[in-house]
């Protein structure tokens, strides 16, 4: 079973550290029999609903509070993904900085016979289940409902009015945050090691 995630390049971030996090990512969805496959603008393109979602993006940058533009990139990504998602047929995705400690394509399995749109709630998604056809009906929800208020990106479950559904996998997976003593990349490969058989 094939987990996505999507990497587009932020002039603001670090691109060694980025590459190191979607290395431990890569390592942590292969050890728990997945095949992690990264996607890019380019399979975004692949979307016929690409060009729209991407000129309310940028319609999206008037009158943003000054904080917010600096991450402007950062929140293009995050709804730009969904395209190559569609492209890609749908599937699994997560951020490349989620690590998977014990969540098998066995378990996902069990969540996909639902026939339902799955994710993270009460903040941006990292981890999501959607269908080609659950993909091109959330872009065009993105295009259709304010995804930006003046100082704050609104989360994905909102825009889409989504319920927690994936309570009982949060546990099974660590979304890494950096620190002011650890960056993300360590956090992971922290992670990964604590969940190593001694």
């Amino acid at each position: 079973m094939k987990i996505y995630a999507y990497y587009q390049n932020i002039s603001q971030s670090k691109q060694g550290e980025e590459f190191a996090c979607a290395n431990w990512w890569k390592t942590s969805w292969t050890n728990q029999g997945w095949e992690p496959v990264m996607l890019n603008r380019s399979h975004a393109l692949g979307s016929p609903i690409y060009n729209k979602l991407q000129q309310k993006l940028m319609a999206n940058t008037m009158g943003l509070h000054p904080e917010l533009l600096n991450r402007f990139d950062w929140i293009v990504a995050r709804f730009i993904r969904w395209c190559a998602l569609y492209a890609a047929g749908g599937g699994w995705m997560s951020d490349y900085d989620v690590v998977n400690k014990k969540f098998t394509p066995e378990i996902a399995k069990t969540y996909e016979d639902h026939g339902t749109l799955h994710m993270n709630c009460g903040e941006p998604a990292y981890i999501f289940y959607a269908t080609k056809e659950h993909c091109a009906n959330a872009i065009k929800k993105f295009i259709q409902e304010p995804i930006v208020d003046s100082n704050k990106m609104i989360n994905e479950s909102e825009v889409l009015e989504i319920q927690n559904t994936l309570d009982d996998v949060l546990h099974l997976i660590h979304h890494a945050k950096s620190s002011d003593l650890e960056a993300r990349s360590q956090v992971m490969l922290n992670t990964l090691s604590d969940e190593k058989p001694v």
